[in-house]
């Protein structure tokens, strides 16, 4: 009875001294996030004088910019300013030749994918070279927005003409897609205040016209909290 008692005590100590089983965790899964990266070529706002002729119209040329970290796929938009054409095209390295009509005016902008993720640079301009032209049309205005936290917003722009003969910025501003003129200036550094309704589209163009009349059209939409 004795020797029952004792085994049946050393049997509970050894029951209470064992560890508790530690919880299984799954290692985390990295969070990838997509790299800055910048448009590299055509250079912003001038004539692109390479490529290769394709017929008499058109001409091919090689768009490269650099490489996004963690990136799967690209897509190039690529807006033909004179027609108002956008085509969107995809690559899985950081360049693609595109056959574009000559003498015409582009703004490219390239959107990085991984999975659902996506990062898309600022949006460059740029010239074919073709047959020479005696005047050309300004590229459209750089436009920044940002928000003064008390129900009004600053605008900024930057115009550029490769013939340098921008005479005026027509700024249209409003909730509607065909918003009002609000200011017209000469001054392409000129900073304008306008009150804004948050939680709300706003839609922002601006219209850049030359000494011969030729015009370019920018476009944003907005929409700020407070």
């Amino acid at each position: 009875m004795k020797s029952f008692l004792k085994l049946a005590v050393l049997s509970i100590l050894i029951m209470s001294c064992g560890g508790k089983d530690n919880p299984t965790t799954s290692p985390q899964e990295e969070v990838k996030e997509l790299g800055a990266f910048n448009l590299v070529f055509p250079d912003n706002n001038l004539i692109c004088t390479e490529g290769d002729d394709v017929g008499t119209e058109d001409i091919s040329i090689d768009l490269l910019w650099s490489k996004s970290t963690n990136a799967t796929s690209y897509d190039v938009q690529i807006t033909n300013q004179e027609s108002g054409e956008v085509s969107t095209q995809s690559s899985t390295t950081p360049e693609m030749t595109v056959t574009l009509k000559k003498n015409t005016q582009y703004t490219w902008i390239v959107t990085a994918k991984l999975d659902d993720i996506t990062k898309s640079s600022s949006a460059w301009n740029f010239y074919t070279e073709g047959i020479s032209v005696e005047n050309y049309a300004p590229f459209p205005a750089q436009i920044t927005v940002s928000d003064n936290g008390n129900e009004t917003v600053e605008i900024n722009w930057e115009g550029n003409d490769l013939d340098n003969d921008i005479v005026s910025y027509d700024i249209h501003f409003g909730t509607t897609t065909s918003p009002e003129l609000v200011h017209t200036t000469t001054d392409d550094s000129e900073s304008l205040t306008l009150l804004i309704i948050y939680y709300t589209d706003h839609y922002l163009e601006i219209v850049t016209t030359d000494n011969v009349g030729n015009k370019s059209k920018a476009k944003t939409t907005v929409n700020f909290q407070d």
